[in-house]
């Protein structure tokens, strides 16, 4: 019993391998893609995309250190801000009322004061 072409066409199945080509239609083809140099500009396309995409990944990668970097910045200057609140709060040291600050040397508030004594 043979098939007819209607019955292979109907039974036929694509196993998922590229269909092969025959001589002219490779020929053809290649005559396309030279003539509107179709090769070369969808390959450079293609390279241009892939270092895009491999300077964005190492952008990304960039920022996010440097974001990193500064939420520990700002982390370590909020507990420093809070830890210098906190000690000014406390008051003076012993024996800090006794010596003049630099402002009442600079504005000479210290000299009078003492001189009034």
């Amino acid at each position: 019993m043979t098939l007819s072409d209607m019955e292979m066409d109907r039974d036929w199945k694509p196993t998922g391998k590229v269909r092969p080509q025959s001589t002219m239609a490779q020929a053809f083809s290649s005559a396309l893609d030279s003539a509107f140099m179709l090769d070369s500009d969808v390959n450079h396309l293609s390279l241009t995309i892939d270092q895009k995409k491999q300077q964005m990944a190492i952008q990304t990668r960039e920022l996010e250190n440097l974001q990193a970097r500064i939420r520990e910045a700002e982390e370590r200057l909020k507990a420093q801000s809070h830890h210098s609140v906190s000690a000014s709060s406390a008051g003076p040291t012993p024996g800090e009322h006794d010596r003049p600050s630099a402002l009442s040397i600079r504005t000479g508030f210290f000299d009078h004061h003492w001189d009034s004594g």
